[in-house]
């Protein structure tokens, strides 16, 4: 390569790094307002109180699809463990 090509290229990557801090800057320095966003609407007021009958309701509503999920999971870990450990020929 020439040197102008280098010395662009290095340029380059000089303002790269500055503009890599300067941002890094800025996001430290500024608090992020994540409670301005924050909502409390959707929330019970008791959360605990009928999760465990809905999520059991849930399961056994959907246990079809439950298993069918499983099934597949479970049928692609096999096949990658076997991608994993396959034998290579010796060409």
């Amino acid at each position: 390569m020439s040197d102008k090509g280098n010395e662009i290229r290095v340029a380059g990557i000089i303002i790269s790094i500055l503009l890599f801090f300067i941002l890094l800057y800025a996001v430290s320095s500024v608090p992020f307002p994540h409670s301005t966003y924050s909502s409390r609407e959707g929330l019970p007021i008791k959360p605990g109180e009928d999760l465990g009958s809905e999520m059991s309701l849930f399961l056994w509503n959907y246990r079809g699809l439950d298993i069918l999920i499983a099934s597949i999971l479970l049928l692609t870990t096999a096949i990658s463990c076997l991608a994993l450990l396959r034998e290579e020929k010796p060409i």
